[in-house]
């Protein structure tokens, strides 16, 4: 009687609609982490930042020199300075330190945000371009993460970075 009924269930299993379906259901991956490492995009991206930021980093730079300049004149001129002088001095040191330390603070908080900004966007066109790739190989699920292992076959993260790349040079 048991075993009947096992074999009912398999039989019935078998032959059950939503089990036919899922044996026609294609699956791919994608290595979302390659993609944003190797897509152009990517470079490009962290040009525009560093092109953006230039000015800035040119200032504190130069803010940086003149405080190192002034540390040269305390060193060197300290025995023939009275002590009002060399306090003078001191704390105008200490003071476009703090300023110049703020500002590169700022500066590097400046950059993540834009930079977490334009990743944010390149995330959306990665998942634009990762849809369009599915689509045309005429995939009906892609996985990101959570793959222990997948096949050659199975991995679409090539054929999604060849699309940024065409993006990239049509943009270009």
């Amino acid at each position: 009687m048991l075993r009947n009924c096992l074999v009912f269930v398999l039989f019935a299993c078998a032959f059950h609609p939503a089990v036919l379906i899922a044996a026609d259901v294609s699956v791919a991956v994608v290595n979302v982490v390659r993609l944003q490492t190797e897509a152009p995009q990517v470079a490009e991206v962290r040009e525009r930042i560093k092109a953006e930021f230039l000015v800035r980093e040119a200032k504190t730079s130069a803010q940086q020199e003149q405080i190192n300049q002034l540390e040269q004149k305390l060193l060197r001129d300290r025995a023939s300075m009275s002590d009002a002088e060399s306090k003078s001095l001191q704390r105008d040191i200490r003071s476009r330190t703090l300023r110049l330390e703020n500002a590169k603070e700022e500066l590097e908080s400046d950059r993540r945000l834009r930079l977490s900004e334009e990743m944010d966007h390149l995330r959306r066109v990665l998942s634009e371009v990762i849809a369009e790739v599915a689509k045309a190989e005429k995939l009906d699920i892609v996985l990101e993460s959570g793959v222990t292992w997948a096949s050659e076959r199975a991995n679409i993260t090539n054929k999604v970075l060849a699309r940024m790349r065409e993006l990239s040079a049509a943009e270009k």
